[in-house]
């Protein structure tokens, strides 16, 4: 490898929102320059005014936004023209890595290949599972999604996978189309990558988990390392448990569903960190149940006040079923704080003496299992320190060498 690359990063999500995505790329971006390589960021814009970066490109969006309120970008002959005056102006560029698989994902693939140059794909959504489960119309947005992805991105006389839906073979082709568009494929997960494998990405795939930026977590954790095996028992039974949810209030998160098992448990508190389109819904339904005393709104705040919060839990409530990943489940265990969960597949990511998965996905699961925690704070010390040996796996400078080592296949190709 040469001794510093420039590299052109491509997300659909620019880098001063936030969410999981953003958090990650943000990670990897800062790693990488401190590696030092160069990274250049082409992304939609940010919904509001945030001051310029000169190392990144904002890409024109279209006059409607996206489901989740994020300016939508296409692979328009404008943006085309825009991404090939940044890479003559500010090239060369020796690869291109694309973090998401929308319209600046797709924008990526075409312009790696427009100036011969290798592609490199993050893959980490389950469009599948979100739309099957999530979409007011499923049918209806898997076949728009796939006619517009294959529209720039096509894949032919590709066999269905046995099993799949209708509506699922559908939400998978622009995912598989845009894998066998590149030439490396990367997913935090072991269980992602089977599935791509076992519908036909015959790409080099590679496990690499996402990354929590290490100076953010040495100053959270403060200049000492917390002793995570000598951790303070919860509170006792007179005293609320003290549940945290942070996420985006969007319906495939299932915020509601966490304040509905809040309900269910009263001596339990829950604080909810994040916004999104169920906002509105979210305080309806506080208000409603005349949960305003232990069940609280704190809106959209920065990964280093969500770690932060994690010090002063108890549990965190991880209520979404079709993450990939989650970069909360990392920050938790960085964090040392036990997880509630559902989702059989993220067992790969969180350790499983440091956390409880219901056996349903129920709210009557979730507060079965709460309610459980509040009534004996027994097991939270020894999920704490289940966590502590586990507390350093997400520091973004325990992946980064794997990804320099893809870079470097990718090139030598």
């Amino acid at each position: 490898m040469a001794e510093s690359l420039h590299i052109a990063l491509f997300t659909d999500f620019h880098p001063t929102t936030l969410g999981g995505v953003q958090t990650a790329m943000r990670s990897l971006r800062d790693a990488l320059r401190g590696q030092g390589h160069r990274v250049t960021v082409f992304s939609a814009p940010a919904p509001g005014s945030v001051p310029p970066d000169p190392d990144t490109v904002v890409l024109r969006p279209m006059p409607f936004a996206m489901s989740n309120g994020l300016p939508l970008v296409l692979p328009t002959r404008a943006n085309q023209r825009l991404i090939d005056a940044a890479f003559t102006d500010r090239g060369p560029f020796d690869l291109v890595h694309s973090l998401t698989t929308y319209g600046c994902g797709i924008s990526g693939i075409r312009a790696a290949r427009r100036h011969g140059i290798p592609i490199i794909q993050t893959m980490q959504s389950r469009d599948d599972t979100v739309i099957e489960k999530y979409s007011p119309a499923p049918f209806l947005a898997a076949l728009t999604m796939r006619l517009l992805h294959g529209w720039f991105v096509p894949l032919r006389n590709h066999p269905p996978y046995p099993g799949d839906t209708r509506t699922t073979r559908l939400a998978w082709r622009p995912l598989i189309a845009h894998a066998q568009a590149t030439d490396h494929v990367i997913v935090p997960t072991h269980h992602f990558a089977r599935r791509l494998a076992a519908r036909g990405v015959d790409r080099p795939i590679h496990v690499v988990s996402n990354g929590i930026d290490d100076a953010l977590l040495d100053r959270i954790r403060g200049t000492s390392e917390p002793d995570l095996n000598a951790a303070e028992p919860g509170p006792n039974a007179s005293e609320p448990l003290r549940a945290l949810w942070c996420g985006r209030l969007s319906p495939e998160k299932r915020p509601l569903e966490a304040i509905e098992a809040a309900r269910l448990v009263d001596n339990c508190t829950l604080d909810i960190y994040g916004s999104g389109p169920l906002a509105e819904d979210a305080r309806k339904a506080i208000t409603a149940a005349n949960l305003s005393h232990r069940v609280h709104l704190h809106g959209e705040v920065d990964q280093s006040a969500c770690l932060t919060a994690m010090r002063t839990h108890d549990v965190l409530l991880l209520t979404s079923d079709c993450d990939t990943q989650g970069m909360v489940l990392l920050e938790a265990v960085a964090m040392g704080l036990p997880v509630l969960y559902c989702d059989p597949e993220l067992s790969e990511t969180v350790p499983e003496d440091g956390s409880i998965r219901t056996p349903t996905p129920s709210v009557q699961s979730f507060a079965t299992e709460l309610a459980g925690l509040a009534a004996d704070r027994t097991r939270l010390p020894l999920m704490r320190k289940a966590l502590s040996p586990h507390a350093d796996e997400p520091r973004q400078s325990n992946h980064i060498t794997r990804i320099l080592s893809i870079y470097t296949a990718s090139l030598s190709e």
